[in-house]
Order: structure tokens, then C-alpha cells, then sequence
């Protein structure tokens, strides 16, 4: 059993005092939650779904655009619901703890990225079961540069490094693992009290292999208002 957890519980903080959750703000006669919900909709590989919620009022948001994603996307699924935590560890330990015993891989979704494509969730799938642990991510091409002393003012000159962008990748979700991986990891982070950004570096903990998959298309992440503006463009250029 293949599940997918939506990751929809973040403050949004940078989005600014107009927009009080990116997640539900209208791009179009939609949201960025639907559209991440009706990819995982469309994913047949998808046999559960848990919602990973900020607060009651959002939770009956969230769960109501659930139910009008799967009548848009015609496939009616329950959809188990878990308050997240602090961080986002805590939010996916939270969403595993009510994972069906026969579930054996996951996928983590941060619905900030409504541009996920169905085939994309299901390669996923099928990538999981050979690999233990697969996440969508595409290959650096820019310059990135280190600084040594870091500085609130950029304009002060200072000690730099160029980095080799070569083995360098930009992380991005759904992040697919077997599930009692990223169980583990999750566990061992907290209790080394170790902050993990994403769940590849909670399988990681454990010495795992991970692969990546370049879906060849953008997969943007909202994270501040004119983001919205740049996923409305993409929609009405698919």
C-alpha cells in the first residue's frame, strides 16, 4: 500500500498579512491544495490519503476541498486527518502514526507545490519499491557561492567560495520512501535532537542510498505572494 501524506499545516509567514493561507488563496477558479490533491487524485498508484492540518478552522477548509477534489477528479477516497506538529518532522511522524500497518511506502507532499503531475507521483511509485527511497529534485545550474563570515549587509566584502555545482541538487516533493525508513530516521532525529528539512535526510540518518527523479517540468513552491501569480501563468499555459 502506497500512501501520500499532504503536507498542509505551515504558517506562511512570508506570504504577508494580506493572504492568511497560501494553501486555500484562489490561482483562478482554484487553490494550491486542490491542485495537489487532485494529482494524487489522478495517481492510481495512491491507495491512502492523510491530511496534515494546521488548526480546526483550516482543518474543515482543507477537508472540504478535499471532497471537491475528488468529485472534480471523479474518484471518491477517504482522507484520514492529523494535526501537524512544531516542525515538519513532527507533522510527518504525526501523519505515519496513523498509517494503515499494511502501508509500506509513503510519499510526503508539501502542497505549496500545486504543479505536481499524476504520472510524476505514479514513476514514484514504481521507483520506490526498487530504490527504498526516491524524491523529486532536479541538478543545480546556477553559481553558488559560500561565505565564511556571513553579514546582514551583502554589499561588505568578504571571504567567498565557489561551490561545485556539479553534485549539488534542489530538493523538491513528494519525497517517496518505505515507510519503516523514514520512521526510523524520523525517531533518530528526534531523539539526537537533529532539525531535518526534508525526509530524505531522515533516511539518510540511518546510512540509506537515495535517488533522485528530474520531472522535466516546473514544480515551483509558493512561498511569497508573486508565486501565486507565476502558478496562475503556468496553469493557463499547460
Amino acid at each position: 500500500m502506497h500512501a501520500a501524506i499532504l503536507l498542509a499545516g505551515g504558517s506562511g509567514k512570508r506570504m504577508g498579512s494580506a493572504i492568511s493561507d497560501k494553501l486555500l488563496h484562489p490561482i483562478g477558479s482554484t487553490n494550491a491544495f486542490r491542485l495537489s490533491c487532485g494529482a494524487f487524485l489522478q495517481a492510481s498508484s495512491i491507495d491512502l490519503f492523510i491530511l496534515v492540518f494546521r488548526d480546526e478552522p483550516q482543518r474543515i477548509k482543507l477537508h472540504r476541498e478535499f471532497e471537491r477534489a475528488s468529485i472534480e477528479n471523479e474518484r471518491q477516497a477517504h482522507c484520514l486527518q492529523v494535526q501537524g506538529g512544531k516542525e515538519r518532522q513532527n507533522s510527518v511522524l504525526n501523519a505515519l502514526s496513523v498509517c494503515d500497518k499494511s502501508c509500506k511506502f509513503v510519499q510526503v507532499h508539501d502542497c505549496a507545490r500545486p504543479m505536481i503531475r499524476p504520472e510524476t507521483i505514479d514513476q514514484l511509485s514504481r521507483e520506490v519499491s526498487e530504490s527504498g527511497a526516491i524524491a523529486v529534485a532536479r541538478p543545480l545550474t546556477d553559481s553558488i557561492r559560500k561565505t565564511f563570515q556571513p553579514s546582514e549587509n551583502p554589499h561588505v566584502p568578504q571571504k567567498t567560495e565557489c561551490l561545485d555545482r556539479s553534485d549539488l541538487w534542489l530538493m523538491e516533493t513528494p519525497q517517496a520512501t518505505r515507510k519503516d525508513w523514514l520512521e526510523n530516521g524520523l525517531q533518530m532525529a528526534e531523539k539526537q535532537g537533529i532539525t531535518i528539512t526534508d525526509e530524505l535526510a531522515a533516511i539518510e540518518l540511518n546510512k540509506r542510498k537515495v535517488a533522485f527523479l528530474n520531472p522535466g517540468y516546473p514544480n515551483p513552491k509558493i512561498t511569497i505572494k508573486r508565486d501565486l501569480a507565476y502558478i496562475k501563468y503556468l496553469l493557463e499555459n499547460e
